[in-house]
C-alpha cells in the first residue's frame, strides 16, 4: 500500500519542525544523487570519447604491410573496423553527454526551483505561527497578572470596608481599574489565541501542500533517475553490440583466410628457383712434381737459416689468423710446404695458394713423404 508523506511527517510539539526538516534533508539528498549521477555520466562520456579517439588513431597504424593474400585482407579489415569502432565510441559518448547528462541536470534544476518556492512558503507560515505563539504567551502572561492584580484589589477593598469613606472610595477606584485592565488583557489574550489558531490552520494548510508536493517531486525524481539509468545501460549495451558487429566483420574475414593460398601466393611472387647448388669436390693442391724455385728456398734476411727436409709437407691442424704481414693465416686442412724451420715455435713456408710467410709450428702436422 502506498504511504504518504502528509501522514508521517508531523510533530506533537506546537512549534515542532522535525517533519519539515526531515523532508527538506531528503530533498537535498535527492538533489545530490542527481548531481552525482550527472558527474558520473559526464566522466563516463569522457572515457568513451578518449577511447574512441585513440581507436581512430590506432586505425592508422601500419599492420602487416608485407603480408600477402587472405591474411593481408584480414589485417586491412581489422584496420578499417578499428576506425569504425572509434567512431561508434565517439558517437555514444556524445549521446551520454547530451541526452543523459544534460537531461538529468536540467531536471534537477527544475526540481530545485519548484522545491524552493514551496519551501519558502512553508518557512513563512512556520515563522508566522511561531510569532503568533510568542504573542499569545505574552498576552497570556499579561492577562494572568491582571487577573491576580484584580483579585488582590478586591480582597484589599473587602479588608478595608470599615476604613474612612475616602480610603474606601480610593480602593474601589483601584479595584475598578484593575478589573478594566483584566478585561482588556482578557480580550487581548482571547484575540491572540484566535490569531494563533488562524496561524496554525494556515501553517497546516501550507505544510500539507508541501508534503504532497515533496512526495510528488520525490516520486518524479526516482522515476527520472531510474529511467536515466535504464537508458544509460541500454546505451552502453548498444555501443558494445555495435562494436562487436565490427569485430564480427574481422572474424568473417579471418574465416576466409586460406593458409595454403597465402603460402602459394608468396612462393609465386618471390620464388628464387628449384636448382640446388652442386657439391664442391676435394682437390689435391700438392703434387710430387712441384718444383720450388731456389730463390724461395733462400731465407730472407729476417729469418735465420735452419735445417729443413726438402719438400717437407705439413697440414694445418687448427685455424690461425695472421697477426702481421709476415705471417700466414691458416684454416684447418690447409696444405703448406715448409721452406725453413726458424726455431721450435715458428716455421717459414709456402701456402697452397702461393703466399709465403711464417706460421706457428704447433698448428701444423708434418705429412710423411
Amino acid at each position: 500500500m502506498q504511504e504518504n508523506f502528509v501522514d508521517h511527517f508531523w510533530g506533537s510539539e506546537f512549534n515542532s519542525t522535525t517533519g519539515f526538516e526531515a523532508l527538506t534533508q531528503r530533498m537535498k539528498q535527492g538533489k545530490q544523487t542527481l548531481t552525482d549521477f550527472t558527474e558520473y555520466v559526464k566522466k563516463r562520456s569522457q572515457i568513451e570519447q578518449r577511447y574512441g579517439k585513440e581507436m581512430c588513431q590506432l586505425a592508422n597504424s601500419m599492420i602487416g604491410r608485407d603480408e600477402f593474400g587472405t591474411l593481408h585482407n584480414g589485417l586491412e579489415v581489422l584496420q578499417s573496423e578499428t576506425l569504425e569502432i572509434g567512431k561508434v565510441s565517439i558517437y555514444y559518448s556524445e549521446i551520454m553527454l547530451d541526452t543523459i547528462e544534460r537531461t538529468v541536470r536540467e531536471f534537477r534544476d527544475v526540481q530545485r526551483e519548484s522545491r524552493k518556492k514551496i519551501e519558502d512558503g512553508v518557512r513563512k507560515s512556520i515563522k508566522h505561527k511561531k510569532t503568533s505563539y510568542d504573542h499569545m504567551l505574552k498576552c497570556q502572561a499579561t492577562y494572568q497578572k491582571a487577573c491576580i492584580d484584580s483579585d488582590k484589589s478586591s480582597e484589599l477593598l473587602q479588608q478595608n470596608m470599615t476604613q474612612p469613606s475616602k480610603k474606601v472610595e480610593d480602593l474601589k477606584q483601584k479595584m475598578k481599574r484593575a478589573r478594566q485592565v483584566a478585561e482588556t488583557s482578557d480580550k487581548e489574550y482571547s484575540e491572540s489565541v484566535s490569531q494563533l489558531e488562524e496561524a496554525k490552520v494556515m501553517w497546516e494548510k501550507e505544510y500539507t501542500s508541501y508534503c504532497q508536493a515533496m512526495q510528488t517531486l520525490e516520486e518524479a525524481r526516482i522515476a527520472k533517475l531510474r529511467s536515466a539509468l535504464w537508458y544509460y545501460t541500454n546505451t552502453c549495451s548498444t555501443c558494445l553490440v555495435e562494436i562487436d558487429s565490427h569485430h564480427e566483420e574481422v572474424r568473417k574475414t579471418l574465416e576466409r583466410c586460406d593458409i595454403t593460398h597465402d603460402v602459394n601466393m608468396f612462393i609465386k611472387q618471390h620464388k628464387t628457383g628449384r636448382q640446388k647448388p652442386a657439391s664442391i669436390p676435394y682437390e689435391n693442391f700438392y703434387k710430387s712434381d712441384v718444383k720450388i724455385p731456389l730463390a724461395e728456398n733462400t731465407p730472407t734476411e729476417n729469418h735465420r737459416a735452419g735445417p729443413v727436409t726438402p719438400y717437407e709437407r705439413v697440414v694445418a691442424l687448427y685455424d690461425y689468423v695472421a697477426q702481421g704481414p709476415e705471417e700466414l693465416s691458416l684454416a684447418q686442412g690447409d696444405l703448406l710446404v715448409v721452406l725453413e724451420k726458424i726455431d721450435e715455435v715458428w716455421w717459414y713456408g709456402k701456402h697452397k695458394n702461393g703466399s709465403t710467410g711464417v706460421f706457428p709450428a704447433s698448428y701444423v702436422h708434418v705429412m710423411p713423404l
